[in-house]
C-alpha cells in the first residue's frame, strides 16, 4: 500500500480528501513462491507434466517406474494424489486442462501386444477413472510418436495419435470422449503419412491438429479444424517455403482463430515458420519469423483467448545457442524476433505461456538446470529465475486465467514445483447495501481473498462523487488509506451519488480493485422551489424537514438536474394524495401517497439507459383535503 497519509483513525473523511486515481486493477508485481517438493512417491521418475486448473490450482502428472501418478494444487498446496495407473511401462506422458477444473490425462502403454493411447479422466482431486476405460487409439497398430489429447469446456476429451501396422501406414486418428459415456470410435483424419500432431482445444470444442504430411518431395505441414456438430474438415496446408524440419505446435483462440508454428529448411538452414489458421480452419500463407541463416528448432506457440500468440524457440547462431521469441496480435503474423535474455548455455524445449491479462512466460531447460521468464508488461524485459542442478530435461510449464504461473521439474531425489504469484485478489464491496440512503453516514465494508498467499494488513477505499446538477463523477480520491479494517462509515451530504471502490493488496504487492458499489443521498425538500407548501421541521423524517400541503394544484419545481435516475422520498399516510411527476413538461410518473403510515419511502420516478438534463416538477393531483408529505428527491447519476 502507499504510504499513510491520513492516518489510520481517520475513518469518517469529510468531501475535501485529497484526490488521488485509482490504479488499475490488477496492477502486477509477481513474486515466486518458495520451491516445494509434490509428495509422488519414491522412484525413478521419466516424465512429468502441469496444468493450471484455476486460480492458483494445478494438476501435476509423472511417470514413475512406469506407473501413471497425479496430484492435485489447491491455492498452490498441493495434496489428491492418486495412482492413475499401477507399473504398466506407461510412456509418453500428455495431459490438459480447460482451465477451469476439466483434466485429464493421457499415456501410451502395451495393451495386447499394440502400444496404444489411455486415457484417463479426474473425478475429484485424488480420484480419476479406473483403467477399464477404452484405449482412444485403434487396436491392431501401435502408436508413432507423441499423442496429444485436449479437453473443452463441457468435459470431451479429445486425442489424436499417429498409428503405423495393420491396415494403418502412419495414418492420424482423433477420438472424442464426451463427459458422459464412452470414447466413440477412432476417426481417421488423414489417411496415411501423417506424423507429429499437435492439438489444441478451446472450451466450445473448436479444435486445431497440425502434423507433418510425407510427401512426393517435400514434407508438408497441413493443419485439420474440428467445427462442433460438423465434425473434422478436410487437411489444409500451411504452404511452407521448404522441407518441414521439426514437430509443430499449435494453439486455438476463444474466437476460432489459431496459430501454428515449425522450422523448416531453407536454403539450407533451419528457419521458423509461422502460419495463421483463419476461424474457418484455413491455413494462411506461411511467413518466416526467424530469417537468421542458423539452425532454429524446437518451435513452441501459445495464444490466449482473444487471440494474441506468444512464440519460442531455440537459435543456433554461429555456435551460440539461446532461446528466441515473438509475439502476435489477434489475427495477425508475428511481429520482429528478439533474444531471450539471459538463457541457459545449451537452452533446449523451449515452452511458451500467455495469459488472458498481461502475463507471459518462456521456460526452458539445459545442462540441468530450469529457467523460467516473465513479465507482464511489453514494456518491461523478461525477469528470470533458474533453479539448481540435477534436473532432468523434461520439465513443464503452465498459467491461469487469472496470471499465476506454475512450474514442475523432477531431480534424482524428487519432483519440485513452483507457483508464481501475479494474480490480484479478489476483492469484494458488500456495502453501501442499498441503491439510495436516506440520511447522513453510509456504512461502508468490502471482503478480499487470494489463492497464492497472504494478504496485506490494511486496505484502502476510493470515491468518485456526483452533484444532483453535475453531469459526471469527480475523480477518483482516496476517502479511507490504510485501514486495518474491512468496515468504516462515510460522511455525506444531501444531492450525491456516491460510488465507493475497495483495493486490497496481497504480500507479493498484486493490487485488486472491487467493482464499484454506488448509493444516492436524496436532495432535501427544501431544495424544491414551491409556493403554498408548509415547510417545517420533523424529527424522523430526511433532513428533519419536510413539505407538506392538501391543496390540490400545489407544484414543487427542480430544474438543471441531470440524471440517470429519480425518486421521490414521501411520506406515506392512509388519507394520503396523489401527485404527477413531469420532466421539462411531460409526465414521466403519477404516484400514489395513500397507504400504511410510513416516513422516509423512496418511490421511483424514472429510469433512463444514458444522461438525461431538464426540469422536474411535482404536482399534486388529488383533491384539496389529502395530505401530501414531500421529503426529498433522489436524484442518481
Amino acid at each position: 500500500m502507499r504510504k499513510q497519509l491520513l492516518g489510520a483513525t481517520a475513518l469518517l473523511l469529510g468531501a475535501t480528501t485529497l484526490g488521488f486515481g485509482v490504479p488499475a486493477a490488477p496492477s502486477h508485481a509477481v513474486a515466486w513462491k518458495n520451491m516445494t517438493e509434490i509428495p509422488f512417491p519414491a522412484g525413478a521418475v521419466s516424465e512429468v507434466e502441469v496444468v493450471s486448473t484455476g486460480n492458483g490450482d494445478a494438476v501435476a502428472a509423472a511417470i514413475i517406474g512406469g506407473a501413471v501418478h497425479a496430484f492435485t494444487a489447491t491455492d498452490g498446496a498441493w495434496s489428491g494424489h492418486d495412482v492413475v495407473r499401477s507399473a504398466v511401462g506407461a510412456n509418453r506422458l500428455v495431459l490438459t486442462s480447460d482451465g477451469a477444473g476439466e483434466v485429464a490425462v493421457g499415456w501410451v502403454e502395451n495393451v495386447a501386444g499394440d502400444d496404444r493411447l489411455r486415457v484417463s479422466r479426474q473425478l475429484a482431486a485424488d480420484n480419476w477413472t479406473g483403467v477399464g476405460v477404452v484405449p482412444m487409439s485403434p487396436a491392431g497398430s501401435d502408436v508413432n510418436g507423441m499423442p496429444d489429447i485436449g479437453i473443452d469446456g463441457s468435459g470431451r476429451i479429445i486425442a489424436v495419435a499417429t498409428v503405423d501396422g495393420g491396415d494403418s501406414d502412419y495414418e492420424l486418428f482423433a477420438t472424442e470422449w464426451p463427459k458422459v459415456g464412452f470414447p466413440g470410435a477412432p476417426d481417421s483424419i488423414s489417411s496415411s503419412d501423417s506424423v507429429s500432431p499437435s492439438l489444441d482445444v478451446n472450451s466450445k470444442g473448436e479444435a486445431l491438429v497440425s502434423f507433418n504430411y510425407t510427401g512426393l518431395i517435400n514434407n508438408v505441414l497441413t493443419v485439420v479444424r474440428r467445427t462442433p456438430g460438423k465434425g473434422w474438415s478436410v487437411g489444409d496446408g500451411t504452404k511452407n517455403s521448404g522441407n518441414i524440419a521439426s514437430p509443430s505446435d499449435v494453439a486455438i483462440s476463444e474466437n476460432g482463430s489459431g496459430q501454428v508454428v515449425y522450422s523448416v529448411v531453407s536454403n539450407n538452414f533451419y528457419r521458423i515458420e509461422t502460419s495463421r489458421v483463419l476461424p474457418t480452419g484455413v491455413a494462411m500463407d506461411a511467413e518466416l519469423v526467424e530469417v537468421r541463416n542458423d539452425f532454429n528448432s524446437d518451435p513452441s506457440v501459445d495464444i490466449n483467448s482473444s487471440g494474441t500468440a506468444l512464440f519460442a524457440w531455440v537459435s543456433n547462431k554461429d555456435g551460440v545457442k539461446t532461446v528466441r521469441y515473438a509475439s502476435a496480435l489477434n489475427g495477425a503474423y508475428p511481429g520482429a524476433a528478439q533474444d531471450l535474455d539471459d538463457t541457459l548455455a545449451d537452452p533446449q524445449a523451449p515452452i511458451a505461456r500467455v495469459g488472458d491479462g498481461s502475463l507471459r512466460m518462456i521456460q526452458h531447460t539445459g545442462n540441468g538446470r530450469i529457467t523460467t521468464h516473465q513479465r507482464t508488461t511489453v514494456a518491461q524485459p523478461f525477469t528470470h529465475v533458474t533453479t539448481g542442478t540435477g534436473f532432468g530435461a523434461d520439465a513443464s510449464l503452465d498459467v491461469d486465467a487469472q496470471g499465476n504461473g506454475v512450474l514442475v521439474g523432477f531431480t534424482a531425489g524428487g519432483t519440485f514445483a513452483r507457483f508464481l504469484d501475479g494474480s490480484a485478489p479478489t476483492v469484494t464491496m458488500t456495502k453501501p447495501g442499498s441503491s439510495t440512503t436516506v440520511g447522513r453516514e453510509i456504512p461502508l465494508s468490502w471482503s478480499a481473498s487470494d489463492s497464492l498467499g497472504p494478504l496485506q494488513d490494511t486496505s484502502d477505499v476510493y470515491l468518485t462523487t456526483a452533484r444532483w446538477n453535475q453531469a459526471a463523477h469527480t475523480d477518483p480520491k482516496v476517502v479511507i488509506d490504510n485501514t486495518p479494517t474491512m468496515t468504516a462509515t462515510y460522511d455525506v451530504l444531501p444531492g450525491a451519488t456516491y460510488c465507493f471502490q475497495a483495493r486490497v493488496n496481497d504480500t507479493s504487492n498484486n493490487g485488486g480493485n472491487s467493482e464499484k458499489k454506488c448509493t444516492s443521498v436524496p436532495l432535501d425538500d427544501t431544495s424544491l422551489a414551491g409556493s403554498g407548501w408548509s415547510r417545517s421541521a420533523k424529527t424522523g423524517v430526511f433532513e428533519n424537514t419536510w413539505s407538506t400541503t392538501s391543496t390540490k394544484g400545489r407544484t414543487l419545481t427542480r430544474s438543471g438536474i441531470h440524471a440517470k435516475e429519480l425518486a421521490l422520498v414521501a411520506s406515506k399516510t392512509p388519507t394520503g394524495g396523489t401527485v404527477r411527476v413531469t420532466w421539462n413538461g411531460t409526465t414521466i410518473r403519477n404516484i400514489s401517497l395513500k397507504g400504511t403510515a410510513a416516513n422516509k419511502v423512496v418511490l421511483p420516478i424514472k429510469t433512463w439507459a444514458g444522461m438525461h438534463t431538464g426540469t422536474l416538477k411535482i404536482i399534486v393531483t388529488s383533491e384539496s383535503g389529502r395530505s401530501v408529505r414531500i421529503d426529498g428527491l433522489v436524484v442518481t447519476k
